[in-house]
């Protein structure tokens, strides 16, 4: 909080990056201790960062930084990374605040990830450049005059007022689309709705006309680790919208890495058009096995358990690979003919350390399989990590949120059965910021998980049992008895 920018949102001055992992942190510590200085911390910031120029008004997505400090001129470069880790961190706002504006940033930037990231493959590209005809930013920034020539003067003025669109411009003569107040009506709730229905209207005007300019190019690499981040984002923006093309993109995703990228024991690092890199890297287990216990929570379908025993068969293996009896967790395995010293780097950078993000997944696995040995090896690498946590904390806050989710109530809850009110029940629990909870869900209670032990569905009517630090409450056959068990909790 002492590097918080209290004028503009944000950490330290410029260039000024999103620092997902922070707002996370945010808003778990203002949730257990009431403290509300936290959240306004994390809205400044992700209110600051969705009317920034950083963010894309007409396609969605975030730009990689912002080069001064009110988040206006980013650096163009879109990225997969960058995209997929602020999805969630959004969702986690809305679930707390359930402020609109938090939700369609989450559509629009998934919406942006399947339209133009999405190889047929199933995998997701790393990153859109910068610049196209030779400038940076030519294909983002816009005159006046262009805005004008699309929309008609008319219907022009409430976007460029909205917009903060001028003649002289704010990048070398252009505009860069950004918000500095939230729109607003005539004063009626049904005005209001029908000035935000014609913004969209003209967005989506120039979205098209923007669409036959040069385009950026892409960088079409496939990288595993990132593709996992992207799997998380997706899966979580299908629990809080229950938009299906997100779960479906998911799916998709996982598949191919199960036939394609995941050969022989082995998990590729990056892919593009059918050739293979060579080595194995912690991040890809690590990030990638966050993705399917995250589409385990989310596809209940039968292909479910597929993506938790793929998840576990990726964790056995990390382990065996990256993590030393000393509970260091390693880039790459030992032995490695290329390399003078076997790399280690347990700070986050741009993205979460991924021993850090590993050391959650195998908690998280612990409380899904009761296997010990998870447990242990968790144990054991964040203590290899407690001296670090407490000399950099600011450089470990993967870690830190690994080591809240350890030292959490363990909240599981439990539906069993696929009547019709299923789904409510899981609107219900995806609605509620509950960082630390595991979701399992089994249509008859024969799942082979110790979770799902005693517990069954009465004449297949869908029963929740919600239970924290292994006591359980009275099933819930409605779902107002979940609301009521969550509210006490």
């Amino acid at each position: 909080m002492q590097n918080f920018d209290h004028v503009n949102g944000g950490f330290g001055r410029q260039p000024k990056f999103p620092h997902a992992l922070e707002l996370s942190l945010f808003l778990r510590h203002f949730k257990s201790t009431g403290d509300s200085s936290y959240l306004a911390a994390a809205e400044k910031t992700l209110t600051a960062m969705a009317g920034g120029g950083i963010y894309d008004h007409l396609g969605g997505g975030f730009a990689r930084y912002s080069t001064d400090r009110q988040w206006l001129v980013p650096h163009f470069e879109k990225m997969l990374y960058d995209n997929s880790l602020l999805v969630p961190v959004y969702i986690e706002a809305w679930q707390i605040t359930h402020n609109e504006a938090y939700l369609r940033v989450v559509r629009e930037t998934l919406d942006w990830i399947l339209r133009e990231m999405s190889d047929s493959s199933g995998g997701f590209y790393s990153t859109l450049d910068a610049d196209s005809e030779g400038e940076e930013g030519r294909f983002y920034v816009w005159s006046r005059a262009e805005i004008e020539s699309v929309l008609g003067p008319d219907r022009a003025e409430p976007f460029l007022s909205i917009y903060n669109v001028t003649a002289g411009g704010n990048f070398e003569g252009y505009n860069i689309l950004h918000i500095t107040d939230a729109p607003k009506g005539t004063g009626t709730r049904d005005n209001t709705d029908e000035f935000e229905k014609e913004l969209e209207r003209l967005r989506a005007k120039l979205f098209e006309y923007r669409s036959r300019r040069v385009r950026p190019s892409t960088d079409d690499k496939i990288l595993t680790s990132w593709n996992g981040l992207a799997v998380t984002a997706l899966c979580r923006g299908y629990q809080v919208t229950g938009d299906k093309r997100y779960l479906d993109a998911a799916i998709r995703n996982a598949t191919f890495v199960s036939e394609k990228l995941w050969r022989d024991g082995e998990l590729t690092h990056s892919y593009r058009q059918g050739k293979h890199s060579h080595g194995q890297f912690l991040e890809d287990y690590a990030y990638y096995t966050r993705g399917l216990i995250d589409l385990y929570e989310s596809d209940h379908s039968d292909r479910g358990e597929r993506w938790l025993a793929l998840a576990l068969e990726l964790a056995d293996t990390a382990i065996g690979l990256f993590l030393d009896e000393k509970g260091t967790f390693y880039l790459r395995p030992e032995g490695q003919n290329d390399l003078i010293l076997r790399p280690r780097d347990e700070h986050d950078g741009a993205t979460p350390a991924p021993g850090s993000i590993m050391i959650g997944n195998l908690f998280k696995l612990n409380r899904l399989t009761e296997q010990k040995t998870y447990l242990q090896a968790a144990e054991r690498a964040l203590l290899a990590l407690s001296g670090q946590i407490v000399a950099y904390p600011t450089a470990m806050i993967s870690a830190v949120l690994a080591l809240d989710y350890h030292l959490s109530e363990k909240i599981e809850i439990v539906l069993v059965g696929r009547g019709p009110g299923r789904g409510a029940m899981l609107s219900e629990l995806h609605h509620r910021f509950m960082p630390n909870r595991i979701i399992a869900v089994s249509e008859d209670g024969s799942s082979a998980l110790p979770l799902f032990e005693g517990r069954h569905t009465y004449q297949g009517e869908v029963v929740a049992y919600v239970c924290r630090n292994s006591v359980c409450g009275i099933p819930a056959e409605t779902v107002e008895d979940l609301k009521k068990q969550l509210q006490q909790m």
